[in-house]
């Protein structure tokens, strides 16, 4: 995926962006959900230990 805009990005030595921002988001995205999930698994446990 943007295989031409990663060889651009290369080429121009970080000239244009090595992510497009359609794969930023998904990206970030990705990773505030996974962080949300650990947060909340971290939460339920705290919950059932009486903290």
């Amino acid at each position: 995926m943007g295989v031409f805009r990663k060889l651009t990005s290369m080429g121009t030595l970080g000239l244009v962006d090595f992510r497009s921002d359609k794969e930023r988001i998904a990206r970030n995205t990705k990773q505030t959900v996974r962080e949300l999930r650990k947060q909340t698994k971290l939460m339920k446990e705290a919950k059932k230990r009486g903290k």
